[in-house]
């Protein structure tokens, strides 16, 4: 079976210094893979190669067999791959619904209606925002209506950088339910989740992938990352001594 994401040999590099070093891997179609690491991991940079933001240095993303290279970040929803941002990038003119129907517009889902935008926020958990402003709702609702905007453009893979920022306790167990809905419906998706949030991400990723200095250290079912001394050295400075 083709992965649905390849990401093969990949080095990014600022000003002399590697961002990303020689990083590989294979994602299976319907797998949500959490995207950690310490700050500076290089964790924002991967997510920006995979969209498109970035050209890497070297290397090659391969979505469902075809290289994107050469695919520029705007055209890269036509095959299948969208993103949401840190900081919800919603239109301030247009209500929540409307924003969400710019996705069907932008995406692979232009026949979408309103009804199916209205849809995707019930199972987010902000239908009753749907003909509000951005600027008249909660910052959560802001965010989880951007990921219904990626959703109703109809993603084989879904980039997802820092949903849970800025949320209180309660608004990130809104997003962690919103996300498991998601996944109910839609078992085929492949989702990368890069998020500071540990316990949330391992709470909704059946995988992790580990950066640490832009290297990949660790890649595989979570609670067997979670448990990895190289990842615990990584965030805790120490190993286990278990």
């Amino acid at each position: 079976m083709t992965a649905a994401l390849e990401v093969r040999e990949l080095y990014m590099t600022f000003s002399g210094v590697d961002a990303l070093s020689s990083v590989s891997l294979s994602v299976p179609q319907g797998t949500w893979m959490g995207l950690i690491g310490p700050n500076g991991s290089g964790k924002s940079t991967m997510l920006n190669v995979l969209s498109g933001l970035y050209k890497p240095r070297a290397g090659a993303v391969v979505v469902s067999g075809s290289d994107l290279g050469r695919v520029p970040a705007r055209s890269r929803i036509k095959h299948g791959v969208c993103r949401t941002f840190q900081h919800p990038q919603l239109a301030a003119s247009l209500t929540i619904l409307e924003n969400v129907m710019v996705g069907a517009v932008r995406g692979r889902g232009a026949s979408a209606d309103d009804e199916t935008g209205l849809q995707w926020l019930a199972r987010l958990g902000c239908a009753e925002y749907a003909e509000h402003l951005p600027a008249e709702v909660p910052y959560g609702v802001q965010k989880r209506a951007e990921v219904a905007r990626a959703l109703i453009s109809e993603p084989s893979l879904l980039l997802l950088d820092e949903p849970a920022a800025g949320l209180s306790a309660r608004e990130r167990a809104e997003l962690v339910a919103a996300l498991r809905e998601v996944r109910e419906v839609l078992p085929d998706l492949t989702l990368c989740l890069v998020e500071h949030d540990v316990g949330l991400v391992a709470s909704v990723c059946t995988e992790l992938a580990v950066l640490s200095a832009g290297k990949l250290i660790a890649h595989g079912p979570t609670d067997e990352v979670l448990a990895d001394d190289a990842v615990k050295l990584a965030y805790l400075g120490s190993r286990s001594t278990t």
